[in-house]
């Protein structure tokens, strides 16, 4: 029998990305394994972990250099499972090739070694980077509007100097007034009078107005 080693990934942004669970995926491609008479070796998976990187991902390279070491199949749920960025993508799909080993899709058909699979998997690679880029767009604008509307990221996050949380809803910010004053009268008379951002610091440091710990 066919040697098979499953992988999942799941993103921390699951609102952004539309994408089954981890343990979810690990069942489909058990399912999927079964039905084509794979026996497989081992399971990985990265919960919590995005796709733009694939050298950061531990259960990726473990799943990787299993499935080399037994000439396996790598299955998936989805291609975008394995990587969003094309050059990764291309990267893991030459060192299964060179090894002999192969990869495989739940969801999507796909043959690495001959030219119509390497078109279709460099396709889906494609559009998965593409997907990504969508998905910091959408992110980055809505981070933006959250800070416009004087939001803090998480509770966990610094405040901006000026800026302290509003008592009443940690999860927004209100101005400092006393650091809102610094920055818009102490700050710009220290540089009206010739100092550099260094000495400006240490003229603040020495006054006793030093930079506050973390919220």
């Amino acid at each position: 029998m066919t040697p098979a080693v499953v992988y999942a990934r799941h993103s921390p942004r699951p609102e952004a990305e539309e994408c089954d669970s981890v343990e979810k995926q690990i069942e489909r491609c058990r399912t999927y394994c079964s039905k084509q008479g794979y026996t497989i070796v081992k399971e990985f998976s990265d919960k919590n972990m995005s796709g733009g990187r694939a050298d950061n991902r531990p259960g990726l390279q473990a799943a990787i250099r299993e499935t080399i070491k037994h000439k396996a199949t790598l299955v998936v749920y989805s291609r975008d499972r394995l990587a969003r960025e094309n050059a990764d993508d291309a990267d893991i799909v030459r060192r299964l090739i060179r090894a002999g080993a192969d990869l495989e899709s739940v969801t999507e058909p796909f043959d690495i070694k001959d030219e119509a699979g390497e078109l279709m998997g460099g396709m889906l690679a494609v559009w998965a980077q593409y997907q990504r880029r969508q998905i910091q767009k959408r992110t980055s604008k809505a981070m933006r509007k959250y800070q416009a509307e004087g939001r803090r990221m998480t509770r966990m996050d610094r405040c901006p100097y000026g800026w302290r949380p509003d008592p009443n809803d940690p999860m927004r910010l209100i101005e400092d007034a006393d650091e809102q004053a610094i920055m818009g009268t102490t700050i710009p008379a220290l540089h009206r009078a010739g100092k550099g951002p260094r000495a400006i610091a240490r003229s603040l440091n020495e006054a006793g107005l030093r930079c506050r710990s973390k919220e």
